[in-house]
């Protein structure tokens, strides 16, 4: 059975980057879903744009993939959200419509607190070359790691594994667990645990996570969301994920303990 990757199109210049992403990679064995939502002519309150945009080409030089458009009524994150059985959602990082103009956040935003599959908001078009990844030893972070290694592409990357000391955490433990699991599928996999000074009492983990995809310009970042370690609960209460879906100058890759993806 093919790999199922969805696609969250709403026509807007985000899901156009978004389609650019995709078609920047190559997706042998992955079959991708055109997920198109549309006012809904008996009444939804949750339009999402005027007339339905035209059908997606694949626009890649490379091996063409089966393409399946859908097009649903209503409520854009309803639709994506009964997708839990696929491997990956990809949506852009602001879409268009009556959401935004109540302020009510974005589709990206809404899925992000509880993917009902793999969630990667894309925020650029180039293909991927640099990963961090975000491990901290929850079965998230595991999760998010599995979500990594589903992807066909990945031989080609390099990847950063980043850790960060907590209590009842061995950070070093931890990342040369999660780097001896990348390793055997990446192009190249590196260590980056990060050394908190006896006299800091306080520091933001996003900031670190930041500061490495900045100083290692990263094409990605890769972390799960529902874990249950301090790093992990702050990103579970959306401020980490949140935040990086926001500002970090890169896609982001999200997942949780009990979502179907491959463990590859």
């Amino acid at each position: 059975m093919p790999m199922h990757l969805v696609f969250g199109d709403d026509g807007s210049p985000s899901a156009d980057v978004a389609w650019l992403w995709l078609n920047s990679h190559e997706w042998p064995d992955w079959e991708i879903e055109i997920l198109t939502a549309v006012p809904d002519r008996v009444g939804s309150v949750f339009p999402t744009s005027g007339d339905p945009s035209p059908p997606r080409l694949w626009i890649a030089s490379s091996a063409p993939v089966p393409l399946n458009h859908v097009r649903v009524p209503g409520d854009p994150r309803l639709a994506l959200a009964s997708r839990r059985e696929s491997d990956l959602i990809v949506v852009g990082p602001r879409g268009r419509g009556l959401l935004k103009s109540l302020h009510l956040g974005s589709t990206a935003e809404w899925l992000m607190h509880d993917p009902p599959a793999p969630l990667l908001i894309a925020r650029h078009g180039r293909p991927t070359r640099r990963v961090v990844v975000c491990a901290d030893g929850s079965h998230d972070s595991n999760a998010a790691i599995s979500a990594l290694l589903s992807l066909p592409w990945l031989p080609t990357a390099e990847v950063t594994v980043v850790s960060v000391p907590e209590v009842d955490v061995d950070a070093d433990t931890v990342a040369t667990t999660a780097a001896a699991r990348i390793g055997e599928r990446a192009q190249s996999v590196r260590r980056h645990v990060v050394t908190i000074d006896d006299l800091t009492v306080f520091y933001n983990p996003r900031d670190e996570i930041l500061r490495v995809v900045e100083t290692w310009p990263a094409d990605m970042v890769v972390l799960g969301t529902r874990g249950i370690s301090g790093w992990a609960e702050a990103i579970r209460a959306g401020s980490i994920a949140t935040s990086l879906a926001a500002h970090a100058p890169c896609s982001v890759l999200m997942a949780h303990q009990g979502q179907h993806a491959s463990s590859a």
